[in-house]
């Protein structure tokens, strides 16, 4: 058996063997989604934190310590790295309170957060033109990282910056698949977001300088 065969068999058994949590994630992310465009505020940042905070502890835990333990980069890499992000999350909730998840007001940003969200849900689907339809599905690691950095983009600058900065981290580690590491050609679509993420943090904190002169 290959190494790309071994890696897709692992994620589609992984999903099989989770997929009550799987479709969960799904209703949350997109519970998460409704509250971010539609109702901003303390509620949402509450609701949203927990739910991120959950997502990653689960991926962390269940993906990355015990479906794909054999691997060194899921076991010393991606499970602690999923596991601050996690934890993370609940000291932003409980502690330091520097995250605020909205959308702007402004059309364009509103369409590129959609749109980038939307890459997030559309990863499973993705996989079709590989040859692995709706394995990994939204709620696995990399769609979720890059669903949280779309709602971060969206947030900048009022974000934990130690939080965004390690979920770049996930996205430019899995640079090599866009070129066709393990066939997984749709972690183009997390990349991509990535470099629009930090993109859009750098420009809203070029914008917040210039309204600060």
């Amino acid at each position: 058996m290959t190494q790309t065969e071994l890696f897709w068999n692992i994620l589609r058994d992984f999903r099989d063997d989770t997929m009550v949590v799987q479709i969960v994630l799904i209703i949350a992310m997109t519970l998460v989604t409704w509250r971010v465009f539609l109702k901003p505020g303390k509620a949402t940042d509450i609701f949203v934190k927990l739910v991120l905070s959950g997502a990653f502890f689960w991926n962390a835990v269940a993906c990355f310590l015990f479906a794909c333990g054999k691997s060194p980069m899921a076991k010393f890499l991606g499970g602690p790295l999923y596991a601050v992000i996690g934890f993370l999350f609940l000291i932003d909730l409980f502690v330091t309170g520097n995250t605020h998840f909205s959308v702007p007001r402004n059309t364009g940003m509103r369409l590129a957060t959609g749109f980038f969200i939307l890459l997030a849900f559309l990863f499973p689907v993705l996989g079709a033109f590989t040859g692995h339809p709706l394995v990994a599905l939204p709620g696995f690691p990399c769609p979720l990282a890059g669903f949280t950095l779309a709602l971060l983009a969206a947030a900048a600058p009022r974000v934990d910056r130690t939080l965004y900065y390690l979920t770049l981290i996930w996205a430019f580690v899995n640079i090599p698949k866009v070129f066709g590491y393990v066939d997984c050609y749709e972690e183009t679509t997390l990349v991509v977001t990535g470099f629009y993420a930090l993109g859009m943090l750098k420009y809203r904190d070029r914008q917040q300088e210039r309204e600060a002169r």
